[in-house]
């Protein structure tokens, strides 16, 4: 049984499960729609459904290949099945943002030959980190980057998911194998997100089905962070 539902589609938004372990207000589920964070993408909010009673999801977390779901009070009864509904609103969002990231990252590996040192996503911003080759960052037009990647981004680019084996993985080329090295090393299947010709990554977040879902957006700022390295950020509109 698949317990991380998330990531096999996003858009799930209330599903109904049983719960498996309850520690006071931690509660460990069957199957989970939550996605608990990580890769610089927050966790989800929401709510818990039991009978008549309505609990917060304070926060989620993966502990010990469990994920983990803090309430904002005990469970009433741990052996009746509960209903968990998504905050769409933040969920969307964060998906949006997140494939925005995975397009800018990957449009500037293939053009420039950067790579993405690291990424974080806030309630009303995002940032992207990006190592550039000697030589390449000077040759970037970053004035022009925010309108490049909107046309590229509504040339209706789909956005998929597979899990191949880590052998697999390691054997691919260029990026995919920079991020896979980084894993642990228990990791034996590898969740790819691929959208079209424009990026694949090894990536367990939420991600929009295609990139003219991502909407209208700004590049806010982009700060200089070493020789050799640029801080971009943007906000979805």
């Amino acid at each position: 049984m698949k317990i991380e539902l998330y990531g096999e589609n996003s858009y799930v938004k209330e599903f109904e499960t049983q719960v498996v372990t309850a520690n006071d207000r931690f509660v460990a589920f069957e199957q989970t729609i939550f996605y608990p964070g990580g890769g610089g993408q927050p966790c989800d909010r929401g709510t818990i459904h039991q009978g008549e009673e309505t609990y917060k999801v304070i926060q989620i977390k993966k502990i010990d290949g469990k994920i983990i779901h803090e309430l904002d009070r005990p469970l009433h009864n741990t052996e009746q099945a509960v209903v968990m509904k998504i905050d769409w609103s933040w969920r969307f969002q964060n998906m949006r943002y997140h494939t925005l990231l995975h397009v800018i990252a990957g449009y500037l590996h293939q053009h420039y030959g950067a790579l993405a040192m690291s990424s974080q996503i806030e309630s009303e911003h995002a940032r992207l980190e990006l190592a550039f080759p000697d030589g390449k960052m000077e040759k970037v037009p970053f004035e022009q980057l925010e309108q490049l990647i909107k046309n590229l981004i509504a040339q209706s680019h789909c956005v998929q998911t597979k899990t191949i084996s880590r052998i697999e993985a390691e054997q691919k080329e260029g990026i995919i194998k920079t991020i896979v090295n980084l894993l642990p090393t228990s990791l034996s299947e590898i969740r790819i997100v691929q959208i079209h010709d424009i990026d694949e990554q090894a990536c367990g977040g939420t991600h929009v089905n295609n990139t003219t879902e991502i909407g209208n957006f700004s590049v806010i700022k982009i700060q200089n962070k070493g020789a050799t390295k640029k801080r971009i950020k943007i906000r979805l509109e």
